[in-house]
């Protein structure tokens, strides 16, 4: 997969997931479970599905959800400004 093509899923991703769940993290805590959750699903999904056809398909589902959970992440708690990332 070519990385444009990826940035294309996880974008598509993310929009899907701010317009069905539009409220922003609570917390770090709670971001964190839902990237925690999203890398246990890949996780399963490599473990369950290691020869099932399927496979290919899975990985990209799940690994394109654990991306789009990680700039929902950024989005809800990293200032834009790059002065503010270093203090």
């Amino acid at each position: 997969m070519k990385v444009e093509t990826a940035v294309e899923l996880i974008l598509e991703e993310y929009h899907k997931t701010v317009a069905r769940y539009p409220y922003a993290f609570h917390s770090h805590h709670e971001g964190y479970a839902v990237i925690k959750e999203e890398i246990d699903e890949l996780w399963d999904a490599i473990k369950t599905k290691k020869n099932h056809p399927n496979l290919i398909k899975a990985l990209r589902e799940e690994a394109t959800q654990v991306a789009a959970m990680a700039i929902r992440f950024l989005v809800c708690f990293v200032p834009e400004e790059k002065e503010e990332m270093v203090k």
